[in-house]
């Protein structure tokens, strides 16, 4: 009978059968069973089995018999197990049995081998590792198994995070500070229960990364354009193993992109600083062989290039311009920044290596041009030149604007030194030193006095520096000299003493002796006039001005004379001046004689304008026309050109006043026209007839001109005889009458010229036309009467008709003719009317002109208007 044994693990599965023939055979009844021979199966697919696993032997019969009992036996040793799967735990070599009644057959032995799980090895090239870097361990398993690996830190399972990850057999540390220690790993058996010992530990120390240090060779951090700059980075520990990257505000310096920066070694040196220069410098270190390992920046040494360099600059301790003889000068060199060394210079020559230069007791030799040199390495900037001066004392002068003085004026009197220091002032009147009092009073460098009769004579002044022992000599002697107060005169202009509102008067205040050393004060009736309390008055030089005249400017002036220089000196005051404004500025009147609301041209138009009072003058204005200068204005012969607007203005100086507007209006004369009439009679004998015309409605005598002479003639009609001297002369008319207007403008000249021979022409071509007319009609009635009767035939033509087809009703050519006799007529009469026009006359400077002026009809004849 077949049986299976199963082994069942969690990483292993091993299934060993054994077939067991297994013969039954009854001694009474049935014969004797056959079993097949056993055999033990393993069913497994790994090539290595490990003791920690469960192995399961089976005993496999094939086609035995059932019910069959099985024995185990290990190295042929009972193991007392009868089951058809026995599990093994150890190697060696295992036999089955299967027994039925007293039949049994045993298998072959089967060499079960099981072996101790491998120890894994931890394998990597770290052993110690900065912060920062990728440190990886290998767990290596010399068996090819598929195994899943366990990493260890200390008693610590490891697992993947930020900092470590496990990736087959492989760890990789992110290296931190706690990743210091020693690593073991594990391998479990994938799908089998088969864990390997731990590995011998394995130590990684982790290191911190070195410390760099960053300095700067020279002791200043400050520079100056040009200056040589080194900077420093080290590293204390294996410094031969790394190298250094540089880094300005945070920036990596590359090597090559400035020529004034090179980096040789652990150090960047600046040939020639310039302002670019200038930032936070940090460097960090590079590992040589493990490039990726850098260590922190170094903390950041700050350089600052300006941009100019600056001089030095020298302190000058109780400095003087200039230093007197005997006193003591001191300078202190410096230069911003450290590790200067300074030296000083007198003009070109070398005068001391030290920040100060002392000279306890100056000489006028000392006097030059001095300069310091501030240096450091090879660097070094001059000072400013500083030019020290040395005299001896100075004298001093007494100077003053009075060489004479009034008495009661304050004198002052100073005493010059030409250099500008704070002096000390000592004043002698002789050899008498002056002391302040109610009279002399000394401020500063000036003595002033109140003058008195006593003051007359010679001073003389000496100076004393302040804070120094420096004395001066005396000046040269100054000469005063005490006069009497001079008398004013008071003027006006203009003479008049009485104005209107506006006008301009001047009041002259003089002193005859030195009149330009003097200014003026001025009184209004006892008062003093203040200069800024009446925009109106103003007082130039020695005058008082009052631009714009009012009544408040009445009343009594007076003025004295005040010293331009020597202002407190006056004199006394002169006599009265009495001024009169008046409240009110009258127009200026204006008198007319034979005035007239309306003037007719020719008439005489005569005003007259007054203004009471002296010094006026009168202008006289039309619209924008220059004015007429005269107190009278007089037209003799009025024109259109006059009328409009007029006033007179009285002037004098610049005040003027204007009268009211006086209105002149002007009216033309009324025409008269003069016309020539043509009458049947003056066609024939060759005579004119003159006409004279005014249309105004009124009754008018007339007067006749004929080359300028009056003719014995008052009607409006003249009659003048056609000759030589009458077609040649130029005649005019004009009206007369008893009232205004009393007469009318004189008409345009007529000259009649050739009018008398174009008549005749015009009268022989009439006369012919009415003949040629006449004879036509005769003949044509004669023609009508004559003719004989009508004849069928070819048509004819005739003079006077033609003959139409016979089917036509044809009018008679004579009827037609007399029928249409009146249009032809009407047509001549328009012809003579056209050439009758045509011989028109126009009167240009005394001439007549055909062709311009149109003809008139008066009573069925043809008139000619001169124009």
């Amino acid at each position: 009978m077949p049986f299976h044994i199963e082994i069942s693990e969690p990483l292993c599965s091993i299934i060993v059968a054994v077939s067991v023939q297994v013969k039954s055979q009854d001694s009474t009844t049935e014969p004797p069973v056959q079993i097949p021979k056993p055999q033990i199966t393993l069913n497994v697919a790994h090539k290595v089995l490990y003791k920690t696993e469960r192995v399961t032997l089976s005993c496999e019969v094939t086609g035995g018999p059932p019910g069959l009992q099985y024995d185990w036996y290990k190295n042929s040793e009972d193991l007392g197990e009868h089951q058809h799967n026995i599990t093994a735990s150890d190697s060696g070599k295992y036999e089955c049995k299967a027994t039925k009644g007293a039949m049994s057959e045993k298998s072959d032995s089967y060499t079960l081998t099981l072996e101790d799980p491998p120890q894994p090895q931890v394998r990597s090239d770290w052993t110690e590792a900065f912060h920062g870097e990728k440190v990886s361990l290998q767990c290596v398993i010399q068996a090819s198994e598929n195994w899943n690996y366990m990493w260890f830190k200390g008693q610590n399972k490891i697992v993947s995070n930020d900092e470590t990850n496990i990736q087959g057999n492989t760890l990789t540390l992110s290296v931190q500070s706690s990743h210091d220690g020693e690593y073991v790993c594990q391998a479990v058996l994938q799908d089998r229960k088969v864990t390997t010992s731990m590995s011998t530990p394995y130590s990684l120390t982790v290191r911190e990364l070195p410390q760099l240090k960053l300095s700067v060779e020279s002791q200043w951090k400050t520079f100056y354009p040009t200056e040589k700059v080194t900077l420093k980075c080290s590293v204390k520990e294996d410094s031969d193993k790394w190298g250094y990257e540089w880094f300005r505000n945070g920036a990596p310096l590359p090597k090559d992109k400035d020529k004034d920066i090179s980096l040789p070694g652990n150090t960047l040196s600046i040939s020639s600083a310039k302002a670019v220069h200038s930032g936070q410098y940090t460097c960090r270190g590079r590992h040589l062989k493990r490039t990726p390992v850098t260590t922190g920046q170094a903390e950041a040494v700050q350089l600052h290039v300006n941009d100019n360099t600056p001089k030095p600059t020298i302190t000058k301790h109780k400095w003087f311009e200039p230093f007197y003889s005997n006193e003591r000068i001191q300078f202190n060199c410096n230069m911003p920044g450290d590790g200067w060394e300074y030296h000083w210079h007198k003009d070109t020559n070398p005068r001391i290596t030290n920040p100060e230069l002392t000279i306890d007791s100056v000489s006028v030799t000392d006097t030059g041009v001095y300069h310091c040199k501030a240096q450091r390495g090879d660097f070094s900037v001059n000072s400013e030149t500083l030019q020290v001066t040395v005299k001896d004392p100075p004298q001093p002068q007494v100077r003053s604007d009075w060489t004479e003085a009034f008495h009661g004026e304050k004198v002052s009197l100073q005493c010059v030194i030409q250099a500008s220091e704070n002096w000390n002032y000592m004043w002698f009147k002789g050899q008498n030193k002056i002391v302040s009092n109610d009279e002399t009073n000394i401020q500063g460098n000036t003595l002033t006095l109140s003058v008195q009769s006593s003051h007359d004579g010679e001073y003389v002044c000496q100076a004393e520096l302040q804070g120094r022992k420096v004395t001066t000599a005396k000046s040269t002697p100054y000469s005063l000299t005490v006069r009497e107060l001079p008398k004013p005169e008071l003027s006006i202009t203009p003479e008049w003493k009485t104005f209107y509102p506006t006008e301009k008067l001047t009041l002259k205040c003089s002193v005859k002796e030195d009149s330009d050393k003097w200014g003026y004060e001025w009184f209004r009736n006892g008062a003093p006039l203040p200069k800024d309390k009446d925009k109106d008055i103003s007082f130039p030089g020695n005058t008082l001005s009052i631009s714009s005249a009012k009544a408040v400017h009445s009343g009594q002036y007076t003025c004295r004379g005040r010293h331009l220089k020597r202002t407190p000196v006056t004199t006394g005051e002169t006599g009265a001046v009495q001024l009169l404004v008046y409240d009110t500025t009258p127009k200026a009147a204006i008198t007319k004689r034979e005035w007239f609301e309306l003037f007719y041209t020719e008439e005489r138009v005569q005003l007259h304008c007054n203004m009471s009072g002296v010094g006026w003058k009168y202008h006289w204005y039309k619209g924008t026309n220059p004015p007429i200068i005269n107190p009278e204005l007089t037209i003799n012969s009025v024109s259109h050109a006059h009328t409009g607007d007029y006033h007179c203005k009285a002037q004098r100086g610049d005040f003027s006043v204007n009268s009211k507007t006086l209105q002149v209006r002007v009216q033309a004369r009324p025409p008269a026209s003069l016309t020539l009439e043509t009458e049947l009679s003056d066609i024939m004998t060759g005579d004119m007839t003159l006409r004279c015309n005014i249309t105004d409605g009124r009754q008018w005598n007339y007067t006749w001109f004929m080359n300028g002479q009056q003719l014995n003639e008052s009607s409006n009609v003249l009659k003048v005889a056609g000759n030589e001297e009458t077609i040649k002369s130029e005649f005019k008319c004009k009206g007369r009458n008893v009232v205004r207007p009393l007469y009318s403008a004189l008409s345009d000249g007529f000259i009649a010229n050739n009018i008398i021979f174009k008549r005749k022409i015009l009268l022989a071509i009439s006369g012919c036309l009415v003949c040629c007319i006449v004879i036509l009609i005769i003949g044509c009635i004669v023609l009508k009467i004559t003719r004989k009767p009508e004849v069928k035939e070819t048509p004819h033509t005739d003079l006077f008709f033609s003959m139409t087809d016979s089917k036509n009703q044809t009018a008679s050519p004579m009827k037609e003719y007399i029928d249409s006799s009146p249009t032809e007529l009407e047509e001549l009469q328009e012809k003579e009317e056209l050439i009758t026009d045509r011989t028109s006359v126009v009167h240009e400077d005394g001439v007549i002109k055909d062709e311009e002026t149109p003809a008139s009809e008066a009573n069925g004849l043809t008139s000619f208007k001169g124009r």
